[in-house]
């Protein structure tokens, strides 16, 4: 993950998946597991950023929870914390 401090105080993400990981659909899955976890993630920033999220995994290796569990990771190293009573299964499929 890459971020910048927001120009503008508004936080924007933007979701990466290279054609050369996987086909259309596992890249449009890896971005709706993805959204909600970042944008349910916004309220506890302190600083707003601009992010782009890079997902690098092939399809064989990559699934929803690894998604979670790499965006929790993401989360502890920008020390956002997640909102009392959420988990980290939100938006499960």
């Amino acid at each position: 993950m890459k971020w910048i401090e927001s120009p503008d105080g508004f936080c924007r993400f933007c979701f990466l998946a290279k054609k050369k990981n996987g086909n259309a659909v596992y890249r449009n899955k890896c971005r709706r597991v993805l959204r909600p976890l970042f944008f349910g993630m916004v309220p506890q920033i302190k600083k707003p950023v601009w992010a782009m999220i890079v997902v690098t995994d092939p399809a064989p290796q990559m699934t929803p929870a690894r998604l979670r569990e790499s965006a929790m990771k993401l989360f502890r190293k920008m020390e956002w914390t997640l909102p009392e009573g959420a988990t980290a299964d939100a938006g499960e499929d």
